[in-house]
C-alpha cells in the first residue's frame, strides 16, 4: 500500500499543477442532502452567501451559487432550495410549501418595499420578509400579493367574480392580481391562501371536504379537493377530459366517467340536470354529477 501511494503521489501532484483540481465537494442528490448553508450544484455541496437569500436581483448569477432569482418577486428575490432534510443558513427560514429559504424577519428585513408578513404553509403559521401590500388602512403590511394597487377608490367586493378582469377581492377591496386558476409563475403572485405548483404553474387551492375544509368566499371545495368558483349551470368544458377541477372552467368539476376522468357537472337531484330525466343525476364515488 506504502509503495502504491509513493507512485500516486507525484501523478496526483502533476494534476493539481497542470491546472486541473481535485473535486473534493461533498456529493449530494436527493436523498442525500447538503448541509446547512450549503446548496447542492451539480451534485455536489457548495458553500452559499447566506446574506444573499432575499436580495433584490435580475438574474440567478446575482444571487451567487446555489441561489435562484425568483423574478416573480418585485425587483427579483434571491431563493435558495430546502427541504426536511435541507435546512436554511442563518437569516433565513424555510417555507416548506414553497420550497425555498425566505429572508427572516427583524433587522434583516430592510428592503424597500419589503416587511414582514404571512406566508402560505400547511404545517402552521409562517412570517418572513416578503414583498408589502397595503394595509387596510392604507399603511404598509407584509403578505403574498405582489403588484397591488392601493388607490383609495378602489372598489369594494365579497367576492373575486365583482371585481374587474386582472384584479382579485382582498380584504374587501379590489386589488390588482391573480386569481385561483390563472396562470402564475411561483407562490408569491398568487393570493396569500394559494400556491403555484410547478407542474402546472397556475394558482391553486387546496381543500378538504372530510375534514370540513371552507374555501374562501366565492368559491367551494370540488371532489377532488380543489377550491373552485362557487356557481350552477352547464360547464362550457362538460365532457372534456381534464387532471383535476380547475380545468373544468366555471362550474364544472373533474370526475371519472368511464376509463377517464372529465369536466362533470355537479348536481343533488335530476332536475338540476339538462333535461331533468329520473336518474340524471347520478353518484360518482362520494359526489353526484349529471350523466354524460
Amino acid at each position: 500500500m506504502r509503495r502504491l501511494l509513493l507512485l500516486l503521489l507525484p501523478a496526483l501532484a502533476l494534476f493539481v499543477v497542470a491546472g486541473c483540481p481535485l473535486d473534493i465537494r461533498v456529493r449530494c442528490d436527493e436523498s442525500t442532502p447538503c448541509a446547512t448553508g450549503e446548496a447542492c450544484v451539480q451534485g455536489g455541496c457548495v458553500r452559499v452567501d447566506a446574506t444573499r437569500v432575499g436580495a433584490a436581483c435580475g438574474s440567478d448569477s446575482e444571487c451567487g451559487s446555489g441561489l435562484t432569482c425568483g423574478a416573480g418577486f418585485p425587483d427579483g428575490y434571491c431563493l435558495l432550495e430546502c427541504s426536511e432534510g435541507q435546512g436554511c443558513p442563518e437569516g433565513s427560514v424555510c417555507a416548506p410549501d414553497l420550497g425555498r429559504c425566505l429572508r427572516t424577519c427583524g433587522e434583516a428585513c430592510t428592503r424597500s418595499g419589503y416587511a414582514c408578513g404571512a406566508v402560505p404553509n400547511q404545517g402552521g403559521p409562517l412570517r418572513a420578509c416578503i414583498p408589502e401590500v397595503p394595509g387596510p388602512d392604507g399603511g404598509a403590511d407584509g403578505g403574498m400579493d405582489g403588484g397591488t394597487d392601493g388607490g383609495t377608490d378602489a372598489l369594494t367586493c365579497e367576492t373575486d367574480f365583482e371585481c374587474p378582469a386582472g384584479t382579485r377581492c382582498d380584504d374587501s377591496r379590489c386589488i390588482q392580481g391573480l386569481r385561483l386558476g390563472e396562470p402564475c409563475r411561483d407562490t408569491f403572485e398568487c393570493p396569500i391562501f394559494a400556491f403555484c405548483p410547478k407542474e402546472r404553474r397556475r394558482c391553486e387551492e387546496t381543500c378538504n371536504l372530510q375534514a370540513g375544509d371552507i374555501c374562501h368566499l366565492g368559491y367551494r371545495c370540488a371532489p377532488d379537493g380543489q377550491c373552485v368558483e362557487d356557481c350552477t349551470g352547464v360547464p362550457e368544458t362538460l365532457g372534456l377530459t381534464c387532471e383535476n377541477s380547475l380545468d373544468c372552467s366555471r362550474c364544472g368539476v373533474c370526475l371519472s366517467s368511464g376509463d377517464a376522468l372529465r369536466c362533470r357537472q355537479p348536481c343533488r337531484l335530476d332536475r338540476d340536470c339538462p333535461g331533468g330525466a329520473e336518474g340524471a343525476c347520478e353518484m360518482v364515488g362520494n359526489t353526484k354529477a349529471c350523466k354524460l
